[in-house]
């Protein structure tokens, strides 16, 4: 019922209504492109506009461009057969926006009773890098309890780093 009544204000208002018809053919040509083209080949390249029957699709990069052109002129008789008026394919190269930096690592909360298990395993391993390694990560979780605020919660975590540095 709501599906009707946004496609019936869509229809009517004079600016929306001629990007309808374009957006719902660029949604049938992308679906038919990621059924016509290997999965790789999806992943790194997109659908972008159709205009004046020629598709516009954007590379990752240049590989994969190439790739595309020798499928071009099979994807224009492939499109034709799924309905859709292909005469020309225009691919460009544009590159995805750069990643987003990496989150800093998260710190992992060490318990009291985190603590005492690490300093237990510890006592009971030979001497060697890794007895030394979880003495040190369980005093450093002693330090960090000490120096931080009581929560009231005996049981609650409190944040400590894991990097083993000495």
């Amino acid at each position: 019922m709501h599906s009707n009544n946004i496609r019936a204000y869509l229809d009517s208002a004079a600016g929306i209504a001629g990007l309808l018809p374009q957006a719902e053919r660029l949604i049938e040509l992308r679906r038919s492109y990621s059924k016509l083209v290997p999965q790789q080949l999806a992943r790194s390249s997109a659908i972008v506009n159709y205009k004046q029957q020629k598709v516009v699709i954007f590379a990752e990069n240049n590989a994969i461009a190439a790739k595309l052109r020798l499928l071009s002129p099979r994807l224009v008789n492939d499109f034709s057969k799924n309905g859709v008026e292909v005469t020309g394919i225009r691919i460009e190269v544009q590159p995805r926006q750069a990643p987003a930096p990496a989150a800093k690592p998260a710190h992992a909360p060490l318990s009291h009773a985190g603590a005492e298990s690490l300093e237990a395993l510890a006592s009971r391993l030979p001497e060697s890098p890794l007895r030394q390694a979880l003495s040190r990560l369980a005093a450093h979780g002693a330090q960090a309890r000490a120096r931080a605020p009581s929560s009231g919660d005996p049981g609650a975590a409190d944040e400590v780093s894991t990097d083993a540095k000495s």
